[in-house]
């Protein structure tokens, strides 16, 4: 028995110091940030914080009424986020399904090559978006150079400000993340058994049948999780709107560009904070939604 508490106290304190960091990093900001949700706290309270007037739930009730300018803009940011997501996470998966079958084959060079498609997606996004922002550049970018040369266009675009600035945002993000999506797709390429290919080959069936029958329902799990990690992923965008569009992108702002602009920009710290915590809210119900497929997933394998 003295064996038993023994190995469970050593347990303990092999587990203790990663929970004091969960508590600092996570658990203590969480609560903070929700509890000054329901204050009136900005530039003129913040130096005395502790007797901030408390408005209970006015901050959300601002932040989804259309009636305030805030609201609007911040019901907007949540719907670009999500435009942006259903352009961005079928396309990058379509792109990463077609080369992971390309990958799958056997060729000379095939190592090199797996290596090489991962360069987009391990670049740092300092580095991706700025380049990015300089092909998008209205005089001296790529695109405007090649569209004036094809006769496309008459004279240039400004893509990075105004109702175009979504489109060189959610092309740059295809460009970033197609890989990781080939990379989980060709993994479970990897998982399907030769055997379920010859048995269809005797069948008369052909590449395309294959892939409807066999191919596409075996990475039923992977595809699952795949899409419900880039639908979280894609609630934290943040890095690729402000590289590219800068700390006030307009009407492309996205719930994370908008949180740090409301409160530290525009230093109204309660309304950041309860539009934080609704972030947050969402994504963890995304991730709930993600444990459940995982583990759905799991049971029918």
């Amino acid at each position: 028995m003295s064996q038993k508490v023994a190995k469970k106290t050593r347990v303990i304190w092999f587990v203790l110091p990663a929970l004091l960091c969960m508590t600092f990093v996570h658990v203590i900001p969480i609560i903070w940030g929700a509890y000054i949700s329901f204050l009136d706290l900005d530039i003129y309270t913040l130096a005395q914080w502790t007797k901030a007037p408390f408005i209970g739930l006015q901050n959300y009730v601002q932040i989804f009424t259309s009636k305030f300018a805030v609201g609007q803009k911040y019901l907007r940011s949540i719907y670009t986020v999500i435009i942006y997501g259903l352009i961005t996470i079928p396309v990058g998966y379509v792109i990463g399904m077609l080369v992971a079958l390309l990958l799958n084959r056997k060729f000379v060079g095939r190592t090199l090559v797996r290596g090489l498609i991962l360069l987009p997606y391990i670049t740092p996004d300092s580095v991706a978006y700025n380049v990015w922002r300089f092909i998008f550049q209205a005089r001296i970018g790529l695109v405007n150079k090649y569209l004036l040369r094809w006769g496309i266009i008459k004279e240039p675009v400004i893509w990075l400000v105004g109702e175009r600035a979504l489109y060189p945002v959610i092309i740059s993000s295809i460009w970033k993340g197609w890989p990781f999506a080939c990379l989980i797709l060709l993994a479970g390429l990897q998982s399907i058994p030769l055997e379920l290919y010859e048995a269809a080959k005797i069948d008369g069936a052909s590449k395309m049948q294959q892939f409807w029958r066999i191919t596409f329902p075996m990475l039923q799990p992977v595809t699952k999780t795949l899409l419900v990690l880039n639908a979280i992923w894609n609630f934290h965008a943040f890095n690729q709107f402000y590289i590219l569009l800068g700390s006030d992108p307009g009407k492309a702002h996205v719930p994370s560009t908008f949180i740090m602009q409301e409160a530290f920009k525009n230093l109204h710290y309660g309304r950041g904070s309860a539009m934080a915590v609704i972030l947050m809210l969402i994504i963890m119900v995304l991730t709930v939604f993600s444990l459940l497929v995982k583990r759905g997933g799991s049971h029918e394998s």
